[in-house]
């Protein structure tokens, strides 16, 4: 397949990454995601069956990657909703035109993002709109550093269908042109009620509901200092900001999950750190995909990080085999965004959750932390209703052992 893209006139392997990084989401609705949760899954509103998903994107992406038309896309919809017998909203032209222009856009400026973090200030641009909104004339010229907060609500994309754009402009620019900064603009902002939820969000005037946020920001995070870093990094778990609203308890699920027999045999605990490693290389080799529940959910396992990451407490090697067993078969696996309060990045983190019976009346609750499709954490604690549990089981449900998952 190509390695670039042209969108306009400029080529574009990061919009390519910045698609292609995305985890297929089944959603009822545009907005059941939030602002830069986008960043992370590709939804479809209504497209709740994994196939379905698995075909749109397909096509969305042979559309980044090899330029392919609005035209293109709108026959390969039509094939794609008679194939599954997908009763989506709207007539067919419209809706395979919204997902082509939102998807390209989105991809477009998640790659100038990246691209722009060489230039010190930034200027936008008002792009082509044949009905252009008045606010974003208005912003047409704006320059103003790269770090300045306005672009955190306001780096386009800004609404549906909104072209508006940003260029990058060096300090020597700046001074040879005479170029000068421009005061950064306050419109306000308007309320906005979510009619599922009832739930009222202030939206920047001018901005679209749910685009008031910068895609660039939510995929790559802004720069923060090594000094700032630091201190960020030292918050660990408490730098990071749920975006997820939907947890076992609004999704009537009950608060215990079952303990569940294991026909996996614990592994000798290990004494050194040779031992612990050779535990790992027995089970997984050097590297292994562990196949999950659906074909979307098996994960990567280096051995070498996953030593590192036991390192620390040696005799955890005696549950190694149960990280195939919650991989594989979990009870339940979530999907929940989450915003770094420093650098206002969007990390989308899986939970595998399971609960085994490991003898003698006893139950361990096991949760593998996955991060695009990679073991990041993995957590294995004697059993206590509620409390760590259910802290985990928020965000989306992408699947559950007993059907209650979007994942089909």
């Amino acid at each position: 397949m190509p390695t670039k893209v042209r969108y306009g006139s400029l080529p574009f392997n990061e919009q390519i990454s910045f698609f292609r990084d995305k985890l297929n989401l089944p959603t009822e609705r545009w907005n059941d995601i939030w602002q830069g949760s986008h960043a992370k899954a590709f939804v479809v509103a209504g497209a709740m069956k994994h196939d379905l998903l698995v075909d749109l994107r397909s096509a969305v992406d042979a559309a980044i990657a090899d330029g392919k038309s609005l035209t293109w896309f709108q026959s390969e919809f039509k094939n794609i909703v008679a194939k599954h017998g997908w009763a989506h909203t709207g007539s067919a032209a419209w809706r395979a035109k919204v997902i082509y222009q939102t998807n390209m856009l989105q991809s477009y400026n998640a790659g100038r993002y990246a691209q722009l973090q060489q230039f010190d200030y930034w200027r936008y641009a008002h792009g082509d709109s044949r009905y252009p909104r008045e606010l974003h004339l208005k912003w047409h010229g704006t320059v103003l550093p790269k770090t300045d907060p306005w672009w955190s609500t306001h780096f386009p994309q800004n609404g549906w269908g909104c072209r508006c754009r940003v260029y990058g402009v060096s300090r020597y620019d700046m001074e040879r042109r005479g170029i000068t900064v421009t005061p950064a603009p306050e419109d306000g902002v308007r309320d906005w009620t979510d009619k599922r939820t009832g739930e009222v969000h202030q939206i920047p005037k001018g901005i679209d509901p749910g685009f008031d946020y910068s895609v660039g920001e939510a995929s790559l995070g802004k720069r923060l200092t090594s000094e700032q870093m630091q201190a960020w990094q030292a918050q660990k778990a408490d730098a990071w900001q749920s975006l997820t609203s939907d947890t076992w308890k609004t999704l009537g699920l009950p608060a215990v999950l079952p303990a569940i027999n294991t026909s996996a045999v614990l592994a000798p605990s290990a004494q050194t750190l040779d031992e612990l490693s050779d535990t790992v290389h027995k089970a997984f080799g050097e590297e292994a995909i562990v196949s999950g529940p659906t074909n979307s959910l098996s994960v990567y396992i280096n051995s070498a990080a996953l030593v590192e990451h036991l390192s620390k407490d040696l005799h955890r090697s005696r549950f190694i085999p149960l990280l195939t067993d919650v991989i594989a078969t979990p009870q339940e696996v979530w999907a929940a965004f989450e915003k770094h309060l420093g650098t206002g990045k969007v990390a989308l983190r899986l939970r595998y959750i399971k609960v085994v019976n490991i003898g003698k009346n006893k139950s361990l609750l096991l949760v593998a932390q996955v991060v695009k499709g990679r073991i990041e954490a993995w957590t294995f604690i004697p059993l206590t209703p509620g409390s760590y549990l259910n802290k985990q089981r928020r965000g989306s449900l992408l699947y559950s052992a007993d059907g209650d998952g979007k994942d089909e």
